[in-house]
């Protein structure tokens, strides 16, 4: 049975000289670790805390979309965040994580994954995390904390992963098998790697890993906006990580946010 005091305590361990780092929660369930991060920072916590799930009944990802979150295959992690000036746009905070993981996973594995505009990574086409980013504003209309949420796929459960997403997923150990990833360790590298990342904002150097990395740059896709699904080419990412597209028609476009899917040449 795994013991959430160890887990705490291994991740303090490797996280006991990064700054940005506030404190640890692990629990074995969890509607959803943003649900027990939002409740934290409403009660007062600091940036920089923490919580892990060994499984979520309830994760999502963007737009209300459910995140698989299987029992002790991946990490299912929350972080507070207080965002001062220069910190506080939340395609940024995105991007920040995205490029976090992705060193996290560099670092500890050697490979090199895709990041995918605007909140994925990607190997070979399949997903293997997903970042979410969730504001909360107070009563005068300004950002009060930020929630954000990632979700890494670590190995592939028994039964693989939910029907509708299971030839669309991979998994740490599915990239390069002879390596074995610690749960804890890379936990830790993923905090301690974002909190140099965001510290280091309104900075935005860490967006050359994001564009040199990213899978939608130079091709075609599609996005939806006001209801109606445009085709595009993706021919840059600007320096608050939004997408510049020209249209089907030549003009050119910058989306913020949105859904963007990769229009794939079928040989």
């Amino acid at each position: 049975m795994i013991n959430p005091h160890l887990i705490e305590l291994n991740i303090k361990n490797n996280l006991s000289t990064c700054s940005f780092f506030d404190g640890v929660e692990y629990h074995s369930l969890l509607t959803s670790t943003s649900d027990r991060a939002k409740e934290l920072a409403q009660s007062g916590a600091q940036q920089g805390t923490v919580v892990l799930a060994g499984t979520q009944t309830k994760g999502r990802g963007r737009l209300g979309r459910r995140f698989y979150s299987p029992e002790g295959n991946g990490v299912y992690m929350s972080i507070v965040l207080r965002p001062g000036e220069g910190q506080n746009d939340p395609g940024l905070i995105t991007a920040c994580g995205a490029v976090a993981v992705w060193e996290a996973i560099h670092q500890i594995t050697g490979v090199k994954v895709d990041i995918k505009w605007v909140n994925d990574l990607y190997y070979r086409n399949k997903k293997l995390c997903g970042i979410l980013a969730e504001g909360q504003f107070d009563s005068y209309g300004a950002l009060s904390y930020v929630i954000l949420g990632i979700g890494i796929n670590m190995k592939r459960p028994e039964e693989g992963y939910a029907p509708e997403i299971d030839d669309k997923t991979i998994a740490l150990s599915e990239i390069n098998p002879g390596i074995s990833v610690d749960y804890c360790s890379l936990c830790a590298k993923v905090i301690e790697c974002f909190g140099r990342i965001y510290n280091e904002l309104p900075n935005t150097g860490f967006l050359s890993v994001y564009r040199d990395y990213s899978c939608v740059l130079n091709q075609e896709i599609t996005y939806e906006k006001e209801g109606v699904i445009h085709h595009a080419k993706a021919v840059a990412i600007d320096n608050k990580a939004r997408l510049v597209v020209i249209t089907a028609g030549g003009q050119e476009e910058t989306l913020g946010s949105g859904e963007i899917s990769l229009v794939r040449t079928v040989l």
